[in-house]
């Protein structure tokens, strides 16, 4: 099938979302019935990010990934969101803020 476009910068963004989703759902199927969950409130998340931070320009990238992330996990599967706030804490925890070369 071929991929939907749009002129309209915001459809696309959300098509591109769905796409994205799709292929994470194909990637990881659900578990099956979980245990009692994680409870975690984002500014807790975000509090301890920016308290690993070693420096303050990580820091403040800290604050712009999370509010990204928050912004867009109510349209994603739950390990979908967990998996994009590991990769900001690898990020964040990387000595020089550079992903490394073995990070897949």
């Amino acid at each position: 099938m071929e991929p939907l476009r749009s002129d309209d910068p915001l459809i696309a963004r959300a098509v591109e979302l769905n796409q994205e989703v799709d292929r994470f759902k194909r990637r990881w199927p659900p578990m099956s019935a979980p245990d009692p969950g994680l409870s975690l409130r984002w500014e807790e998340f975000e509090r301890q990010l920016v308290d690993l931070a070693p420096s303050d320009l990580q820091a403040e990238l800290v604050h712009r990934l999370v509010a990204r992330t928050r912004a867009y996990a109510a349209l994603k599967p739950p390990e979908m969101v967990l998996r994009e706030l590991l990769c900001i804490a690898a990020l964040v925890l990387e000595p020089d803020g550079e992903p490394s070369e073995t990070a897949g």
